[in-house]
């Protein structure tokens, strides 16, 4: 199968090494230093499995005209450049793994929903200065079809990604999968930044859950108001703390923290940008939850003051 992966962070990297290594055909599409760092060393994914193998790497503007499928695993403030630079696309389907829900709008705009898939990711690494990709967590990478999509079978795609060693899976109800994602994400996103340590450590922590619980809760009724059912779905079970009393729901995100000590290398990709000096994925993830609680008359105070801390935090020199 054909794949054009579009960006070289972790996530890329391990999707495209491992789809490599299976035997497909893969170009990356990457520029500036990592591009030179993928020209010398090739592809160098460690942790969970180990991988070095060469790549195909092409500039934005040289992307194939046969890229089979498309997946962007750029950060959200990147899609629309990356949409932009990569002009020349004729993608067969596309995908992003990114964060949040925005992502979808955006790929249906520039390619129509018949060629656009859903995904969430709950699969993640980190880059290191080395150009080495540290893989620390593969749970599952649900993508599926939205309403008007008339591409390749999702189910052959997620097959031959799930088959190369990435956990993924098709499922129906795509919408529903990265709704109950983002939910739970928005919470994780706001509190990593604020508590500034690896994920089991502040979502086992009681205040923190409890603050966790107010973010899933303002969360779900934006979700609501937009017709959308969520359900349990890693990495928080949200329907569950949506249902459950005040203790009862900060129990179960403290034992999300307790699982996600089992790796006690996890650290969200936000406090690995902010570690880093780079750029925060906080307008096009938590300002839209806040700008589409605002045009749906949905409260949701607690989202708009982190939205406000981590967009100041943003626009803090490095």
């Amino acid at each position: 199968m054909q794949f054009t992966i579009v960006g070289a962070g972790a996530l890329g990297s391990i999707l495209a090494a491992h789809l490599i290594a299976a035997g497909h055909a893969v170009s990356v599409v990457a520029r500036g230093q990592r591009a030179t760092q993928l020209d010398a060393q090739g592809l160098r994914v460690r942790g969970l499995r180990d991988l070095d193998v060469a790549c195909r790497v092409v500039a934005p503007g040289q992307a194939p005209d046969d890229a089979g499928i498309v997946i962007f695993a750029v950060k959200t403030y990147h899609l629309a450049p990356a949409i932009a630079m990569c002009a020349t696309l004729r993608p067969q389907a596309v995908l992003s793994v990114a964060n949040g829900v925005m992502k979808n709008e955006q790929l249906c705009a520039s390619y129509g929903r018949e060629r656009v898939l859903g995904c969430m990711a709950n699969v993640s690494g980190e880059l290191l200065p080395s150009g080495e990709v540290l893989f620390t967590r593969n749970v599952r990478m649900p993508l599926g079809p939205l309403g008007d999509y008339r591409g390749p079978a999702a189910a052959a795609i997620a097959a031959a990604i799930d088959a190369a060693g990435v956990v993924t899976t098709c499922v129906a109800d795509i919408e529903t999968v990265e709704w109950s994602k983002f939910v739970g994400w928005l919470a994780m996103f706001v509190l990593a930044l604020i508590a500034r340590r690896p994920t089991g450590v502040y979502l086992s922590d009681p205040r923190f859950a409890a603050l966790a619980v107010r973010l899933i809760r303002e969360g779900g009724a934006l979700a609501q108001a937009r017709g959308v059912v969520l359900a349990d779905h890693s990495p928080i079970p949200v329907q569950s703390v949506l249902q459950a009393e005040e203790p009862a729901a900060c129990a179960i995100v403290r034992a999300v923290g307790a699982e996600f000590a089992r790796s006690p290398a996890h650290r969200m990709s936000s406090l690995q940008d902010l570690d880093a000096g780079r750029p925060l994925e906080v307008h096009e993830t938590l300002g839209f939850a806040v700008r589409e609680a605002e045009r749906l008359g949905v409260a949701a105070p607690t989202l708009a003051v982190c939205y406000d801390l981590i967009a100041a935090l943003d626009a803090l020199p490095a």
